[in-house]
């Protein structure tokens, strides 16, 4: 009776393990979720947290750029900044300016510096430039911008549309100028 019930047992096993394979074989298939992603070019070939890059020239440091995280696009030449971007400028080794906002972009054949969002530029003599757009261009070691700029010196409190300046904040031009001058 006992080799009775055990056969019956492996039988109902049996029948139940087949049952259980043909229904996982039937048409329902399963796919894996989709994604908004349109090209692999959207997808950053590197990524960093936390992050100091020193830009250089024959070893001497011009740059020196502190990020939250960046985000580099090999294949579209740019890597992106965000979470906070901080830059410390250098002339002949020496500091001359720190250049904060909340984004950024850097052109990697050019390896100019766009910074946006909130950006602010302090200069070694306590000179603040405030805009929420600035280009650094390294070829030139010049800053400019498009948007609306408002600079503030100790002799000077100035804003305008359109500017270009040294990176040190010393020789300047506004475009479309409006502000007082103090002597």
């Amino acid at each position: 009776m006992q080799e009775f019930m055990k056969s019956k047992f492996i039988c109902f096993i049996t029948l139940a393990l087949n049952l259980l394979f043909l229904y996982s074989c039937s048409s329902d298939k399963f796919e894996p979720p989709k994604t908004d992603i349109v090209s692999s070019d959207s997808i950053p070939s590197q990524e960093s947290f936390h992050t100091t890059v020193t830009f250089s020239d024959s070893g001497k440091v011009k740059a020196i750029l502190q990020a939250g995280r960046i985000r580099v696009f090999t294949k579209l030449n740019y890597t992106l900044i965000d979470s906070g971007a901080k830059v410390d400028f250098y002339k002949e080794g020496v500091y001359s300016s720190t250049l904060t906002g909340k984004r950024g972009k850097i052109y990697d054949n050019t390896k100019d510096v766009e910074v946006y969002d909130s950006v602010k530029l302090v200069s070694q003599d306590g000179s603040v430039l405030t805009t929420n757009k600035l280009l650094w261009v390294n070829k030139t070691q010049k800053i400019k911008s498009d948007e609306f700029v408002h600079i503030k010196t100790v002799n000077e409190d100035i804003q305008g549309y359109g500017f270009e300046a040294d990176q040190n904040l010393k020789n300047y031009v506004i475009y479309k100028v409006s502000g007082e001058v103090l002597k």
